[in-house]
């Protein structure tokens, strides 16, 4: 009996350690994803919000339009590289931010200038099951065409991948249900 009360005796202060381990591991886990959701929901918000006068005054400014088949760069970064840099850099890896930057940072915002108004309403975002870091996500968008017309909503889903130290590696938009279409046709 003796040796049963000294081996809980001298194995009761390492389950506990093993306990608290266990349990800061799992919030350190929590805390990542809800990082990481976090940051896809501010990438979306950003792509999905218009009016934007800070980004309208950018664009509508000649001075930082660029020619077609310059090969230099400017020595001198425009207001909208720093605009998009500020909005978007600190979210993604470097390569996935150049793709960003090409495909979806103004692709929703400047077409829909002119006349609508869209703003993300809310996100639903999931971890993919036994796929740390891979999340799938809906974004619920509304947009409405001019100042008298109804607010439609719309369901954006699509993939966002995490890399190890929480910046977006890969980011898919994979349908918008006819958002875009909607946009260009109302122009």
């Amino acid at each position: 009996m003796r040796k049963l009360n000294k081996f809980i005796s001298n194995s009761t202060p390492i389950l506990g350690i093993v306990m608290l381990l266990i349990v800061l591991g799992c919030s350190v886990e929590t805390e990542s994803v809800d990082k990481n959701i976090n940051t896809l929901e501010t990438v979306l918000n950003e792509t999905f919000t218009v009016p934007n006068e800070e980004l309208r005054e950018i664009l509508e400014d000649p001075n930082n339009y660029t020619s077609i088949g310059e090969h230099e760069k400017p020595a001198l970064s425009n207001n909208l590289s720093l605009y998009l840099e500020k909005k978007y850099k600190l979210h993604f890896t470097e390569e996935m931010y150049d793709k960003y930057i090409g495909t979806y940072a103004l692709s929703y915002v400047t077409i829909s200038f002119e006349k609508g108004e869209m703003k993300m309403k809310e996100v639903n975002a999931e971890q993919k099951e036994n796929m740390q870091n891979i999340y799938d996500y809906t974004a619920i968008i509304d947009y409405k065409r001019r100042a008298n017309t109804e607010v439609k909503k719309y369901e954006v889903k699509g993939q966002a991948n995490f890399s190890e130290n929480g910046k977006i590696a890969e980011f898919i938009i994979r349908t918008d249900n006819n958002l875009s279409m909607d946009i260009i046709s109302s122009n």
